[in-house]
């Protein structure tokens, strides 16, 4: 800013917080801003138009409403780009806005930017995604803001940077003709109660219905196809039951059950969730896929033991941390595997991990452009990539 206006610094800086409420302010009063920082802005016409815009959508009961005097102009800024909304908060009798500002050019803008972009309808925003995420500013607008919109209304866990820049990678893929799949790694349908608003397993039986963890997932998978699909990228559904639980003589002992009424439920509930999802959709069960029990058993045991010595493999350095992943997951362990100790529990996890990261190298085996949706728990996130840096994006948890 030229040396002339000085004068309007404070410790010796023009931000472009100060200069919107140079401009601004003046205006919410029936003012005219400083004719000399508005020359040097080359807003002349801009100012005018505010000047209008500001009468024009200001409510005759602005005053006794105790909103802030910029309420006309937060209006105004709405009606151009919908995405601008806002929070009224009261504390002590006063109200005050938190604004949610669209992205544009990669930033959040000034209030008098916004302003200045809508008065002349440059309404061209960038999708927070792009900004969160450099990794996908190489894909259409259009398409983020609706994966944007989809991960929002479906509760998406925020993914690290990685897991984002392999599935940017993939939909690339996906937008040059090759078809991608997204696949769910499913529960049985365990026993489960709701506890403080969220569900509990409390694994003192068996269904063969549509289970928690595949409850979300059928209202999940259909909606990011049709994203996909609608973006021309060929999107298939694939469900993947953890049939390996059968295998554990202690789960079995714990819900009453055989293995073959174990494994009978299981496909009573892989047909139901087929049903929900459409005639398109796939099923697979996992150990079977990784060539039955006895195959399943040595892949999971590699890995159980790479884990245990800290070998990471392909896992990003610094996402296995072991402490915060054991306590997210121990009031699960506790349910599941009664009167253990946490030495014990804590072998349950490197378990556990091995079984995810044998489901991350089945799936990529399976399928050339996997996606994986995981509904369970987002701390298992890191072991899909013991062997192989597919994508995987998580729900947020529901237990």
């Amino acid at each position: 800013m030229s040396q002339p206006l000085a004068h309007y610094y404070v410790r010796n800086k023009l931000t472009h917080k100060l200069i919107s409420k140079r401009v601004l302010s003046p205006i919410s009063l029936s003012l005219q801003p400083p004719a000399d920082l508005v020359k040097a802005l080359s807003i002349e016409d801009e100012v005018s138009k505010l000047s209008t815009v500001f009468a024009e959508f200001q409510h005759r009961n602005d005053s006794q409403s105790g909103l802030p005097r910029y309420m006309p102009f937060y209006r105004f800024i709405q009606s151009k780009f919908p995405g601008f909304q806002w929070q009224i908060r009261t504390s002590e009798g006063k109200k005050t806005l938190i604004l949610d500002k669209p992205y544009i050019n990669q930033s959040r803008p000034s209030l008098l930017n916004l302003l200045l972009c809508a008065v002349n309808d440059n309404t061209a925003t960038t999708p927070a995604l792009k900004v969160r995420y450099p990794s996908m500013q190489g894909l259409p607008d259009e398409l983020v803001l609706d994966l944007e919109r989809a991960f929002e209304a479906l509760s998406f866990s925020q993914s690290a940077a990685h897991f984002m820049a392999r599935f940017a990678e993939t939909l690339h893929k996906g937008l040059a003709g090759e078809r991608v799949t997204l696949v769910s790694p499913v529960c049985p349908d365990y026993g489960f109660e709701s506890k403080n608003g969220r569900f509990r397993y409390t694994f003192e039986q068996l269904g063969d219905g549509i289970g928690l963890v595949a409850g979300r997932v059928v209202k999940t998978l259909p909606v990011l196809q049709a994203v996909l699909r609608k973006h021309g990228i060929d999107a298939q559904l694939a469900v993947a039951a953890g049939d390996f639980e059968g295998f554990d003589a202690s789960t079995l002992a714990r819900l009453k059950e055989t293995r073959a009424g174990f494994a009978g439920k299981l496909r009573i509930s892989q047909e139901k969730i087929l049903s929900a999802l459409g005639p398109d959709a796939e099923s697979l069960l996992i150990a079977e896929s990784a060539g039955g029990e006895s195959s399943w058993h040595a892949l999971t045991a590699v890995a159980q033991q790479r884990l245990a010595e800290g070998d990471s493999g392909r896992i990003v350095a610094g996402d296995l941390d072991y402490a915060a992943i054991f306590n997210a997951r121990l009031p699960l362990y506790q349910a599941w595997h009664q009167q253990r100790s946490n030495d014990e529990l804590m072998q349950i996890l490197y378990a556990q991990g091995a079984e995810y990261a044998a489901m991350g190298k089945v799936f990529a085996e399976r399928w050339s452009n996997p996606i994986v949706i995981g509904a369970d728990h987002n701390r298992m996130q890191p072991f899909y990539w013991l062997y192989s840096q597919i994508p995987v994006l998580y729900l947020t948890r529901v237990y």
